[in-house]
C-alpha cells in the first residue's frame, strides 16, 4: 500500500504533480494504511463500516496480536488522510483509535490479560466506542456520574453516555464508572448488544452529522470482572490517564489536521484555477505556514511519546497544550481563508462551507479550553495539576 500523502494527493496540478502546498504539509505523515475515497451515496454508518473491515480496526494492535502494528505517529498520519477525505467518519473512528491506542498502551506496560482482548478486536475487525462523555458536559472530564455496583461476578452499571461516537456501528464499548460505595472508578469493555445497554436518539449537531453519535443508555448493564482492564482511585491523574491524553490529543490533532488541509485544499484550487493571486497569496501563505507548524508539533509530540522521551506530567501538560492549540489554529486558519474563498464558505452544499463547519467541532471535544492552560500553567508554576475548574 503507499502512503496517505501518495494516495490522497486532493486537486492535482494541471500537469497532474501534486499540488506544492500539499507536499509541504503532507512532508513528515507516513502510514501504511490508506482511507479509500467513500462510496458515492454510501452512508455515514456504511462508510465507518467499510473503513473497519479495510483494515482499521486493528491499526494500533501489535502484529503478533494480530494488528498493523502502528506506533502513536502511524495512527496519527491515518487519522490525517481519513480527516481530508472523511471528517464524519474521521471524528467517530478516532474515538475507536483514542481507546484500542490506550488499551495497546496498557498491555505494554502490564503484560496482562488485556491482550485477549486486544487480539479478539484484531481478528474480527470490532469496532470500539469511546462512552465517556456524559450529558451536560463536564470541565472535568475524569468525573463519571455512572455507577457501577459490585456484584459477585463483576460489576452493574448503570448511567447515560452522551454524546457517543459509534453508537450503532460499535461491536465493543468502553467505559467508565465509579463504583458505588468507593471513591475507585473502573474502564471496562462490553459488548454492544449486553442486555440493558441501548442506543437512543440522535447527536443534533450543525457538522459532524455523520459520525454516528448518539446516547447510549445503560440500565443495569451486566460487566463481567474478566472485562474490566483497570479499576483505581476516581480523580487521580495517573499513568492511565496521562496515556489517554496523550493518544487523544495527538489523534484529535491529526484528525482536524486533516479537515483543515481539505479546506485549504478547496482555498488553493480555486485561486490558481481562477488565477486570482494578489493579496490571496499571502492569506494562503500564512494559513498554510499555521497548518505547518501545528502539524510539526503534533508528530514531535507522537514521537517523543512513542520513544518515552516524555512523560508524567510533562507528557499530559503537552498534550493539553497541543489540544488547545488546536482550536486556536482552526480559528486563525479558517479567518485567513475566509476572504479567499468568498461566499463559498456560507453557500449551501459548498464543499468549503461544510469543512468549515465540520472543523468547528474541534472547540468542543475534552478537556475543556477553560482548563488547558490552567493545567500548563500549573505544571509550568509546581502546583499540583487538576482538571477541575473549582480547584
Amino acid at each position: 500500500m503507499g502512503t496517505a500523502a501518495e494516495d490522497t494527493a486532493g486537486h492535482p496540478d494541471d500537469d497532474g504533480g501534486v499540488p506544492p502546498h500539499r507536499a509541504l504539509l503532507d512532508a513528515g505523515w507516513s502510514t501504511a494504511w490508506t482511507p479509500p475515497r467513500p462510496r458515492e451515496g454510501a452512508t455515514g454508518t456504511e462508510r465507518i463500516r467499510d473503513l473497519a473491515a479495510g483494515g482499521y480496526a486493528a491499526l494500533p494492535i501489535p502484529e503478533d496480536l494480530g494488528g498493523a502494528g502502528a506506533d502513536l505517529a502511524g495512527t496519527a498520519a491515518a487519522q490525517r488522510a481519513l480527516g481530508r477525505v472523511d471528517p464524519s467518519a474521521a471524528v467517530a473512528l478516532n474515538m475507536h483509535a483514542f481507546t484500542v491506542g490506550l488499551m495497546v498502551d496498557y498491555f505494554k506496560r502490564h503484560r496482562d490479560t488485556t491482550w485477549m482482548l486486544l487480539e479478539g478486536i484484531a481478528r474480527s475487525g470490532a469496532l470500539v466506542a469511546s462512552a465517556f462523555a456524559e450529558p451536560g458536559g463536564s470541565p472535568n472530564f475524569m468525573t463519571s456520574r455512572s455507577e457501577a455496583v459490585q456484584t459477585g461476578k463483576g460489576y452493574r452499571v448503570s448511567g447515560v453516555k452522551y454524546p457517543c461516537s459509534l453508537a450503532t456501528t460499535a461491536t465493543l464499548v468502553c467505559l467508565t464508572a465509579r463504583v458505588t460505595g468507593t471513591d475507585e472508578t473502573i474502564l471496562a469493555l462490553i459488548p454492544s448488544s449486553s442486555p440493558g445497554l441501548d442506543a437512543e436518539g440522535e447527536w443534533p449537531s450543525l457538522g459532524m452529522r455523520e459520525s454516528d453519535t448518539a446516547r447510549l443508555v445503560l440500565r443495569d448493564v451486566e460487566v463481567d470482572d474478566r472485562l474490566v482492564f483497570h479499576r483505581g482511585p476516581a480523580d487521580v491523574i495517573d499513568e492511565n490517564v496521562t496515556s489517554g491524553m496523550a493518544w487523544f490529543s495527538v489523534l484529535l490533532t491529526a484528525t482536524y489536521h486533516g479537515v483543515l488541509s481539505g479546506l485549504l485544499d478547496t482555498a488553493y484550487h480555486g485561486v490558481t484555477v481562477s488565477r486570482r493571486f494578489g493579496p490571496r497569496t499571502a492569506l494562503l501563505g500564512r494559513a498554510t505556514r499555521e497548518l505547518l507548524t501545528l502539524g510539526s508539533a503534533c508528530r514531535q509530540l507522537a514521537a517523543d511519546i512513542d520513544s518515552g522521551a516524555l512523560g508524567g506530567e510533562a507528557a499530559m501538560a503537552a498534550a493539553v497544550g497541543l489540544r488547545a492549540t488546536l482550536s486556536d489554529t482552526r480559528d486563525r486558519v479558517v479567518s485567513l481563508l475566509t476572504p479567499v474563498v468568498g461566499s463559498r464558505l456560507y453557500g449551501r452544499g459548498q464543499e468549503a462551507a461544510g469543512l468549515a463547519l465540520d472543523s468547528l467541532a474541534a472547540h468542543h471535544h475534552p478537556p475543556s479550553l477553560l482548563v488547558c492552560d490552567e493545567v500548563v500553567g500549573s505544571f509550568g508554576t509546581g502546583r499540583e495539576i487538576t482538571f477541575d475548574p473549582a480547584d
